[in-house]
């Protein structure tokens, strides 16, 4: 990994700033979203595609691999996840973590959790150390009753970068990301299993939703989708590809097709995610001073924006929940 991050503290028109990073990274960072078919029905399959994704992106120099939303487990219903094995799910997850930490590469895993009587659709956050930093649970669901809310927005470092990490339908609440890049995030991933290829009348949605997010906060977005089934369209479990990655000017790196399983890859300029959309919102950006001599523009909403920031948590591997360090 070939870059470097600072985190300073700022006042914000009078206002305490915890987490906003205010020196722009430096380097790049390599970064790959796999587009794989995977199955409810087949975990050790799915686990092996996984791996050997990962395996891929290293061979290709990667420092941070993304997963589809389920990726592990399936996208199952309220059927199959009181038949899923939880148990086999959790050791998956672990040989996962151990692949991480040999190959020195970071990942993040769309997964299904259960806690006590709760399930939870989650990107698990996989430091290149092998570390558990965290989950980031689906914090708006897309109709599925079974499954708990979760949290809000998460920032956490990964391959020396700060990042976030959304799923699907939370495409459609930007304020996510928003908060996120406000505390410090330049690459947003996007963990996503949208309706298949046969609604064709949200294909379009869901692809300017992907550059918005980075255009918008002017950061990267990297979203990883599975693919069409070229034998069952209309199967469960599997969406409409067009994996990419997008520049914080909306140009897109690199995109999968359809029915396309492979790695989505770009090396990421960190300087050129310089969030100044974000910053200016929060009243601390130096070109406010050179074009309008102010250091802030309107102090109440930069007052809202940093109230917000209290909602974002940081994964740093400190509150694991339990059932994962028993699988430890």
């Amino acid at each position: 990994m070939k870059t470097s991050v600072f985190l300073l503290g700022s006042l914000v028109c009078g206002l305490a700033s915890p987490s906003l990073a205010q020196t722009p990274h430096q380097g790049s960072v390599k970064v790959a979203a796999a587009q794989i078919l995977t199955d409810t029905h087949d975990l050790q399959r799915n686990r092996c595609k996984i791996m050997d994704s990962i395996r891929q992106a290293k061979s290709r120099a990667c420092d941070i691999v993304l997963f589809h939303e389920g990726c592990l487990t399936g996208y199952p219903n309220r059927e199959q996840l009181k038949s899923l094995d939880f148990a086999l799910v959790r050791q998956a997850e672990l040989e996962i973590r151990d692949l991480a930490k040999e190959l020195n590469i970071a990942v993040l895993l769309g997964s299904t959790g259960q806690q006590d009587d709760q399930f939870l659709n989650y990107v698990l956050v996989i430091d290149e150390h092998g570390r558990l930093l965290g989950h980031y649970d689906k914090t708006w669901r897309a109709g599925e009753p079974h499954y708990c809310a979760g949290r809000g927005p998460v920032v956490f470092t990964i391959a020396g970068v700060e990042a976030t990490v959304i799923i699907c339908h939370d495409l459609r609440y930007p304020e996510l990301v928003r908060l996120s890049v406000a505390a410090g995030a330049r690459i947003v991933f996007i963990a996503n299993n949208e309706s298949g290829i046969t609604s064709e009348n949200k294909l379009l949605g869901y692809r300017s939703m992907q550059i918005s997010r980075a255009t918008e906060n002017l950061v990267y977005a990297v979203m990883s989708n599975s693919p069409a089934d070229p034998h069952n369209i209309e199967r469960h479990n599997c969406s409409h590809g067009n994996s990419l990655i997008v520049d914080p000017l909306g140009n897109v790196l690199d995109e999968a097709g359809v029915f396309e399983e492979r790695l989505v890859i770009a090396e990421l300029a960190l300087a050129d995610a310089s969030a100044s959309t974000v910053t200016r919102t929060l009243g601390k950006n130096e070109d406010l001073q050179k074009l309008y001599g102010i250091a802030c523009e309107n102090e109440a909403y930069a007052a809202w924006m940093q109230s917000g920031l209290s909602l974002v948590q940081r994964l740093d591997g400190s509150d694991i929940p339990v059932h994962f360090l028993q699988s430890q």
